[in-house]
């Protein structure tokens, strides 16, 4: 019965280690100068569930070079948006 347990247990632990060490992939982000309201919404939200999800892979990869790919990675989804938020708000602004 224990060892049924500690089974069940590990497996647990290591299903939700494995999901956290599974790179994510970059949400898609809407084109600024055609997106309304709750597309840029939606990509705030894509965004921070992206950057959740690598900083849970940062914290279990051990490879310096995939380390440093994910944050560059990171980097370029984060200017990415910013450049798209800028760019609506100028758009809305003007309309």
């Amino acid at each position: 019965m224990k060892n049924i347990i500690a089974l069940a247990l590990s497996t647990v632990l290591f299903s939700g280690m494995s999901q956290a060490c599974d790179k994510p992939a970059a949400p898609a982000l809407p084109d600024a100068s055609t997106a309304v309201t709750a597309q840029m919404v939606k990509a705030k939200n894509d965004v921070q569930a992206y950057m959740a999800a690598a900083e849970a892979y940062l914290e279990c990869v051990a490879d310096s070079a995939a380390h440093n790919e994910m944050v560059d990675n990171m980097k370029q989804v984060a200017d990415g948006f910013n450049s798209a938020v800028r760019a609506y708000k100028t758009r809305m602004a003007n309309a």
